[in-house]
């Protein structure tokens, strides 16, 4: 199919953004403390030089990698650098001083904020797309700069999803404490994720 319409890519970026405010809730709750998550950009596009341009620079990254499997493929993909993680840990988890415990800890609480956020995208896309689509255990990884650029652009090679759509979303949390912190979300959706967006953007605004 062709490329999205201006309508049909305001559709997927409001459904990620009306994720993220649902998820905000929940982040709340685990961190103690009032927090709102915002996106300060999404961008849908199926160029890879420009995913790679827009990955964090930092030598040091930690990727959370989310499948999101059912009647739709793609993955999510949430960039951390150490400083926000430890922001994290701060507003997450009381101060261990055994450093191997408060990296396992972590580590746990990266990938429960990865869930909370991914599920409550993946479930805004499957209400409104009203298919089942749903998040697969979220894996994390310490990788340098360019290890993410090669995970996130090659993931996909050996299935149909490596002709897919990227949505990059570049995001803010900011906690009641003030602290702010910009961790980066990377969507994959396959192609024919984008093909239902189409198909069904084109239905509702019809109707």
């Amino acid at each position: 199919m062709s490329y999205l319409s201006n309508t049909e890519r305001n559709i997927a970026a409001d459904l990620i953004a009306q994720g993220y405010q649902k998820a905000a809730d929940s982040f709340s709750t685990m961190a103690k403390q009032k927090i709102t998550i915002n996106p300060t950009s999404i961008e849908i596009s199926k160029d890879d030089l420009k995913v790679i341009k827009s990955i964090k620079h930092d030598n040091e990254l930690i990727l959370i990698t989310t499948s999101i499997i059912g009647e739709l493929a793609g993955k999510s993909y949430l960039i951390f650098n150490e400083e926000e993680c430890d922001a994290v840990y701060a507003a997450c988890m009381p101060f261990n001083e055994d450093e191997y415990s408060r990296m396992m800890e972590g580590e746990a609480i990266l990938k429960e904020l990865d869930n909370i956020l991914s599920a409550a995208v993946i479930t805004e896309f499957s209400n409104y797309l009203d298919v089942m689509i749903f998040g697969d255990v979220p894996v994390l990884s310490r990788s340098n700069q360019a290890a993410v650029k090669n995970k996130v652009i090659n993931d996909f090679s050996n299935d149909s999803s490596n002709s897919g759509y990227f949505m990059i979303a570049n995001t803010q949390f900011v906690f009641e404490n003030n602290t702010k912190l910009q961790p980066q979300f990377i969507w994959k959706m396959a192609e024919g994720f984008m093909d239902k967006v189409k198909e069904v953007s084109s239905k509702k605004v019809a109707s």
